[in-house]
C-alpha cells in the first residue's frame, strides 16, 4: 500500500530537515503556507487570485474592491490560524476541544460567532450525506477527541480521521471545510510529516474519497488519497536544492 511507502520517507525527511538552515526551512514553510491558504480559500469562492493572496497576506490592510470582503476576511483569518497551529506542534499540543474551538473562531474572526457549535440542523446542497442533527453534536464531538487518542490510530490514517470526521460531523455553522484542512495538516505536521494542500485539478478525487467516508464509513481511499499527495511533497522536498 501507499500508505506504507509513505511512511518509510519519513526518516530522509526527518534527515534532510536536519541538515537545512532554520531560515530555509522558514522560507518553505512560509512559501507553502501561501499556497495552501489561496487553495483552501479558493474551495468557498474563486475571486481571489494566488498573486492577490501574497499581496494581501503581506500586507493585511490592503483592499479589494472589486473583491469579496468576506472572502478577504477569510483569507487574513487563515493565516492567523495556520500560525497557530504551527505554534501548537511546536509545543507538541495534540488536538484537543479547547484548540479546535479556538481554531474555528480565529477563522471566522470578524464574520460569525466563532468556536461555538451549531444549534440547527444543515443540508447541505447537493451532499449525498446529510450531517446529524445538532442535538447529537456534543456526543459526536466526544467521541472524536476520545478517539483521536486511540494508541491503535497513528500516521497517515490518524490524519485522515481527524479531517473526514470533521467533515462527517459538521459541527459549525461555517468553516467547517477550511477547519477540517487545517486540522489535516495540524495532525500530519505532529506526527513529522509535511502539510499538504488539495489543487482544483484534485477536487473531484478528494470530494468522491471522502463521500466514501460519509456514506461507507470507509477510510482507505481518502487516506491512499492523502498518501499519494504526501508522497509527492516530500520527494519534492528531498530533492529540492
Amino acid at each position: 500500500m501507499k500508505i506504507q511507502e509513505v511512511e518509510e520517507l519519513l526518516q530522509a525527511l526527518v534527515d534532510k530537515k536536519a541538515t537545512m538552515p532554520a531560515e530555509s526551512l522558514k522560507e518553505r514553510c512560509d512559501e507553502f503556507d501561501k499556497l495552501f491558504i489561496y487553495e483552501s480559500t479558493s474551495f468557498d469562492n474563486g475571486d481571489f487570485s494566488y498573486e492577490d493572496v501574497c499581496f494581501l497576506l503581506e500586507d493585511h490592510s490592503r483592499l479589494f474592491p472589486d473583491k469579496s470582503e468576506h472572502m478577504r476576511k477569510a483569507i487574513i483569518n487563515n493565516y492567523h490560524a495556520i500560525q497557530m497551529v504551527h505554534r501548537l506542534v511546536a509545543e507538541k499540543k495534540e488536538i484537543n476541544e479547547t484548540i479546535l474551538k479556538d481554531l474555528h473562531q480565529v477563522l471566522v474572526d470578524g464574520m460569525i460567532p466563532g468556536g461555538v457549535y451549531r444549534t440547527r440542523d444543515l443540508f447541505i446542497l447537493g451532499a449525498k450525506h446529510v450531517p446529524p442533527t445538532y442535538l447529537k453534536i456534543f456526543k459526536k464531538m466526544d467521541a472524536y477527541f476520545q478517539d483521536l487518542q486511540d494508541p491503535n490510530l497513528k500516521g497517515l490514517e490518524k490524519a485522515a480521521f481527524a479531517h473526514l470526521q470533521i467533515l462527517k460531523i459538521y459541527p459549525f455553522m461555517d468553516a467547517n471545510g477550511r477547519l477540517a484542512r487545517l486540522l489535516l495538516n495540524y495532525q500530519l505536521e505532529l506526527d513529522g510529516f509535511l502539510p499538504v494542500s488539495i489543487t482544483k485539478g484534485l477536487r473531484d478525487e478528494y470530494f468522491a474519497t471522502i463521500d466514501e467516508f460519509k456514506i461507507n464509513k470507509d477510510i482507505v481511499p481518502f487516506t491512499e488519497f492523502l498518501a499519494r499527495l504526501e508522497e509527492k511533497r516530500i520527494q519534492e522536498f528531498l530533492q529540492r536544492e
